[in-house]
């Protein structure tokens, strides 16, 4: 890994040492940031503090770590215990490097730090205050340690070669660390992208600190058990080989009856508040292993591993989790954000091309609402995309989750922007619900809706005919439907129950170009009811 190596944790967790060996293994200068400020100020910190006040301090770190992170040559850096309480600090850190953090357990760092007693903070006190004190000051400091890529523990029953080689390890899974997702109600998750990284994922679980604390359960369908055997078995092991929960597959079985079937195998089997769902199949197990978690004993954390291309880029990102009503789709539900979204290209491999094709066309809607320039690349590789060119492909999921991303993290909820995610499916839900969820895919009627979408766009003078012949030419180009015979009241019907409809009014998500979208209530039933011409089959 070519980018710094920052190293986070409380008192006496190994920075220094670890630090040091890490250092030496990579060939590396070890930078401690209270050394250099120390050495620049001619003064110990505690002096600064006294005689300067913690506002100098705190400017010298943000200088010292402003540096170290233009600085292009890769260094092992060991932070002070307050750097990552600035919002500066942690925007550089992240732009430059992998933010480590090294932890202990309260007793284990209590031991140590009495064995010299020259911590000012926990100077002499007897163990049990010295303990009761850490503790505290652990729960305060929580929030910026939970700021850390990734977690390792540093426990006297392993010997600093073995923390080094643990976190060397975790080092290579996290080169395939793509972006993350900061929810505009707050915290943050990673989304990783690479090929057969799935057999790596205890990385992923030990540095979310779920491996030491959690029970796992495995949630999959019965096509993808048969379909990826073998990864499924992979992630098992990684997983302390816990127990693997199969939902019969399909949409129509994304329903509360269902759903009930994991909370009983959960509960008879003794699943408590520290459990982690891992889910292991595309979108609808996605949606039903997310509601679960959500709900099950009021929150446990679950991890998104998609397995279709429309999961990876549509229901694994933002953390709308929901099964179906026999009034409309997704309507009992939550917003439930996951731990993590492992996006393995490897398991696409088993994916039957309509599949493939369903995905595309969230792709292909991403381009249209929010990124002309995607767009165009879209329109500039469509062979590459055809063959599943896999450099191709790794931009496309890392370009859609990263535009996904950036609307959550403005509007998680849906109260505003969000919306615009909807582009094509209201009209896309209406082709499900009439055809009863058993001709198309989801994917392939999102493509239908957005046809029709922008027909309504046209016709009101929001779109020009050339941006409308530009997306269905995408759409034609990468092998989707143009036609389906729509009976346009039962569609009107349909749509009525919708849960992006508000109280008294129908909203739409309709382009104005490609690139842009624009939230639309009301329109005039004749012109949507005329636009499902986008798609109905010209007779002979």
């Amino acid at each position: 890994m070519k980018k710094h190596i920052f190293f986070t944790g409380f008192m006496a967790s190994g920075k220094s040492r670890t630090g040091r060996g890490m250092a030496e293994r990579l060939g590396r200068p070890l930078i401690d940031t209270d050394a250099v400020i120390v050495e620049r100020a001619g003064k110990s910190i505690s002096e600064i503090f006294e005689q300067d006040g913690e506002a100098a301090f705190r400017k010298m770190e943000r200088e010292v770590i402003e540096e170290i992170s233009k600085n292009e040559t890769p260094q092992i850096v060991s932070l002070g215990g307050g750097a990552l309480n600035q919002p500066e600090n942690l925007k550089a850190i992240r732009e430059s490097g992998v933010l480590v953090r090294l932890w202990a357990k309260p007793e284990v760092l209590s031991e140590r730090i009495g064995r010299k007693n020259t911590r000012p903070l926990l100077a002499n006190l007897s163990d049990e205050e010295r303990l009761a004190k850490i503790k505290v000051m652990l729960k305060e400091r929580e929030p910026n340690y939970a700021q850390a890529d990734f977690s390792i523990e540093s426990t006297n029953e392993y010997s600093e070669n073995h923390v080094i080689e643990r976190i060397l390890h975790m080092l290579q899974f996290w080169k395939n660390h793509a972006l993350d997702v900061f929810p505009s109600s707050g915290g943050r998750y990673p989304i990783f992208i690479g090929k057969n990284i799935t057999p790596d994922a205890s990385c992923l679980l030990e540095g979310l600190k779920l491996s030491q604390t959690h029970e796992f359960l495995i949630c999959t369908d019965t096509t993808i058990a048969k379909a990826q055997n073998e990864m499924l078995r992979e992630l098992r092991g990684q997983a302390n080989r816990c127990p693997i929960f199969k939902f019969q597959a399909g949409e129509r079985n994304k329903t509360l009856h269902n759903l009930n079937q994991l909370y009983s195998f959960m509960l008879h089997r003794g699943y408590t508040r520290k459990s982690c769902l891992l889910q292991f199949s595309g979108g609808v197990v996605g949606d039903m292993a997310g509601f679960g978690a959500a709900t099950y004993q009021r929150g446990i954390p679950f991890i998104q591993f998609p397995t279709t291309l429309l999961s990876m880029v549509d229901s694994s990102v933002g953390g709308k989790v929901a099964v179906n009503h026999a009034e409309g789709k997704n309507m009992i539900g939550a917003f439930y954000q996951p731990q993590a979204v492992v996006c393995d290209l490897s398991v696409l491999s088993t994916l039957p091309a309509n599949e493939y094709l369903a995905g595309l066309a969230e792709i292909v809607k991403y381009g249209v609402i929010y990124d002309e320039e995607f767009f165009t690349y879209m329109e500039n590789h469509v062979e590459e995309i055809k063959r599943h060119d896999y450099d191709v492909l790794r931009h496309l999921i890392f370009r859609s989750c990263q535009i996904k991303a950036e609307v959550v993290g403005i509007d998680e909820k849906e109260a505003g922007l969000r919306a615009i995610l909807n582009y094509g499916h209201t009209f896309g839900h209406a082709i499900e619900k009439i055809t009863g969820y058993e001709l198309f895919s989801h994917g392939i009627a999102v493509s239908l809706g957005m046809r029709v979408a922008a027909r309504v766009a046209v016709s009101l003078g929001q779109m020009s005919e050339a941006d409308e012949l530009r997306q269905n030419a995408l759409l034609d180009a990468l092998g989707f439907p143009k036609t389906f015979s729509v009976n346009a009241e039962a569609a009107w019907n349909a749509m009525a129950v919708d849960k992006k409809a508000e109280k008294g009014t129908r909203v739409y998500i309709l382009p104005t170009k490609i690139g842009e979208v624009k939230k639309v209530s009301n329109v005039d039933k004749e012109i949507i009811n005329k636009s499902w011409n986008a798609i109905q089959a010209k007779e002979a």
